[in-house]
């Protein structure tokens, strides 16, 4: 892959015709995405409670069985919760399962890709099954992308890019997303088939 390639195309067993209607929803362009704090404070079950039943039931199994989200499943969620304002149009855009878009820098002088973050890529493409793995190894992936692009310089001693910034905020995006997912893990699910 070279820098020119702005994202990968995952198979996702979704129809491109499909694709439109996983499109950003509007409610929450900017963010900030729902604080984790937030959801501990008992945000996570109102939000619970507002999802479909298919949604709730990809949260019981990320429980349960954290390795059998398909991601059409995962995508349903997380475009559920981006419906509801809970995850940024921005945070979404960055952590979609069915492609990824990956930072390029100036376009005069885009950011060189290494050959980790290239297999890191391809482990991903290939789909966990663990959308919180998947989102983990991405964001760790781009911190240390980030982190080797900020120390690349010029022959002249300085620093080869002038704003690495676009890596950290989709490392973030991963983080947040991750956060909002495992606070919402943390509802009571099913309060009221336990109690019966």
């Amino acid at each position: 892959m070279d820098a020119g390639v702005n994202y990968i195309v995952n198979n996702t067993g979704i129809p491109t015709s499909e694709w439109g209607k996983y499109k950003p929803a509007g409610v929450n362009p900017d963010g900030p995405s729902v604080d984790f704090s937030d959801l501990l404070s008992g945000k996570n079950q109102e939000i619970v409670s507002k999802l479909t039943d298919g949604a709730k039931k990809t949260l019981q199994r990320l429980k349960t069985n954290p390795n059998s989200i398909s991601k059409r499943d995962w995508m349903d969620l997380t475009h559920e919760l981006n419906a509801m304002g809970a995850i940024s149009d921005l945070d979404y855009g960055w952590t979609r399962a069915d492609f990824h878009f990956i930072p390029l820098g100036d376009m005069d002088n885009p950011f060189t890709t290494t050959e980790e973050l290239r297999e890191t890529m391809g482990r991903i493409n290939q789909w966990p099954g663990n959308p919180l793995d998947y989102l983990d190894q991405w964001a760790f992936s781009l911190k240390k992308w980030g982190a080797q692009l900020s120390l690349e310089r010029n022959p002249d001693g300085t620093p080869k890019y002038k704003d690495v910034s676009p890596v950290y905020k989709q490392m973030s995006a991963c983080v947040r997303v991750s956060g909002v997912i495992k606070g919402l893990l943390s509802a009571d699910l099913f309060a009221s088939k336990q109690t019966r």
